[in-house]
């Protein structure tokens, strides 16, 4: 899934899918093959991709060479919003207004909520 997602990517948002035309650049060398013998794979990408003069109807099907298939992408970044903690002053303090004087509560049910003893 990785992958066919990457190729995807790769095909749609890059120049890469020209690379799918060479075909069409070798069978192009071919037939300029044919007509000059001595020609060389340098000579024939330095007419076809330096100079911007066509001799034929196939030098727009070559890879890298039809502006059409061009891609121009536009990126912003936008910047990470700045925060701040600070302390803030309690709104309101409360102090109990009751609280008991003893801590422990003398009752004859507090027998039964003591732990076993050992004899």
């Amino acid at each position: 899934m990785a992958i066919s997602l990457l190729v995807l990517y790769v095909n749609s948002n890059t120049e890469l899918h020209e690379i799918l035309r060479m075909p069409v650049l070798i069978d192009h060398f071919q037939q300029h093959r044919q007509m000059v013998k001595d020609i060389s794979f340098w000579e024939f990408l330095v007419m076809h991709y330096k100079t911007n003069t066509n001799h034929d109807a196939e030098d727009n099907q070559l890879p890298f060479k039809d502006p059409a298939h061009s891609f121009t992408s536009c990126i912003s970044a936008l910047p990470l919003p700045k925060m701040r903690l600070q302390e803030k002053e309690p709104i309101m303090t409360s102090t109990p207004g009751w609280h008991y004087s003893e801590a422990f509560f003398s009752s004859p049910l507090n027998e039964i909520f003591q732990p076993p003893k050992l004899a």
